[in-house]
């Protein structure tokens, strides 16, 4: 007994040790009960449907010259060795519990083009898809894009029900990024949806995640951020954004509470599994809600629907990740999803949208690692 109580000991200790450090590393948005009891409140009253909506689409722009790769770019990590968790199902009555409680929403959801909607995944033939994705060579530029939860098909299934939209207000005012809910009622986005690092290294406020949003309709609620939490590597960056020296930090994990009808996030959509310390070169579902492509150009029906671009990424500086793509503003935070596969629970976030080169048809985000994602999930416990 008195072997068994050094070991439980010894691991506790460790376990302390590694959280601290983890807190170390990271900075949090720190609020008391009342003030997260006001804070939920005032949240949800504040972002209807028309200004999630309405809500501008941001993007962290390089004004320097690109030097992406033209060719192949893998490299071995020997110290580290890839990891993975696993995602999970929402709650079995989750879809029938919203469907009452947001009547509007579903009904305009499910006819505006039309009952297309079937619950046998064997209507998805994703042997095309992936022969054309295998074809992919993973160069800069690359990509297919399409836009995803513009067929009713699409909406509510596994894995596209995890992704939604980010709102939050800055000292300009509203603003819109994406994120992916994860495990213990948390989301994933970029840290440069939640922390203003340039200019007055404070949290935006106002914070909250509407999944599965489509074209101002909100099936499963929304959710008001209770903290977030980001690198401190992030917290002391200055001067101008570099995707060469910037992207790799640009992670955040924010806590999230109940929606309006008093359910978790976790139980109304599932939540996606992580991936970190992979080869850059994978193969990736990156999709979030743009509002503009890469030239700044608007897209039609910006910010309204859940777009994607499948592609293989490539590395183009010191974790950091290039993949092909299409869109630009808005879809920043959106997740870059390994492994994916419609109406199945198996895609892990492997990185985030953090930003681009206008006029380049690559988007770049932070490869997920020991020093980024598991840092900050170690700390948030999610």
């Amino acid at each position: 007994m008195k072997t068994q109580c050094n070991i439980t000991t010894g691991a506790l200790l460790l376990l302390v040790a590694l959280n601290t450090q983890a807190n170390s590393l990271t900075v949090t948005e720190e609020f008391s009960a009342t003030d997260n009891s006001k804070n939920h409140s005032s949240t949800l009253s504040y972002w209807t449907r028309e200004r999630i909506a309405k809500a501008p689409a941001i993007m962290m722009i390089d004004n320097k010259k690109s030097s992406a790769p033209k060719k192949n770019s893998t490299t071995a990590f020997t110290n580290e060795v890839p990891m993975s968790t696993k995602g999970g199902s929402p709650a079995p009555d989750s879809n029938a519990i919203h469907r009452q409680a947001f009547a509007e929403d579903w009904k305009e959801l499910e006819t505006e083009f039309g009952a297309l909607y079937i619950e046998n995944t064997q209507q998805f033939d994703t042997n095309n898809k992936t022969a054309s994705v295998n074809a992919l060579t993973g160069t800069s530029d690359d990509y297919i894009n399409y836009d995803v939860n513009t067929i009713n098909a699409l909406w509510k299934i596994l894995p596209h029900k995890w992704i939604g939209k980010f709102t939050f207000t800055t000292p300009e005012g509203d603003s819109s990024c994406s994120a992916t809910a994860i495990s213990n009622n948390h989301i994933v986005t970029a840290a440069h949806c939640v922390y203003d690092t340039s200019s007055r290294n404070a949290f935006y406020t106002n914070k909250a995640f509407t999944p599965a949003y489509r074209n101002g309709n909100a099936p499963y609620g929304t959710f008001p951020i209770t903290s977030c939490r980001v690198l401190d590597a992030w917290k002391n960056l200055s001067g101008d954004y570099s995707i060469s020296t910037w992207t790799r930090h640009d992670v955040a994990i924010c806590n999230v509470g109940t929606n309006s009808i008093g359910q978790t996030l976790n139980a109304a959509v599932g939540w996606a599994g992580r991936s970190w310390d992979l080869p850059s070169q994978q193969i990736h579902f990156n999709a979030g809600y743009p509002a503009n492509d890469v030239n700044d150009n608007f897209l039609p029906s910006p910010a309204q629907y859940l777009r994607a671009c499948i592609a293989e990424s490539f590395q183009y500086a010191t974790n950091t990740l290039g993949s092909g793509c299409f869109y630009g503003r808005g879809i920043s935070g959106g997740p870059w999803l390994k492994n994916y596969a419609p109406a199945k629970n198996q895609s892990t976030v492997n990185s985030v949208n953090s930003g681009l080169f206008i006029g380049e048809y690559n988007l770049y985000g932070a490869r997920f690692t020991s020093k980024n994602i598991k840092i900050l999930c170690d700390a948030e416990d999610c």
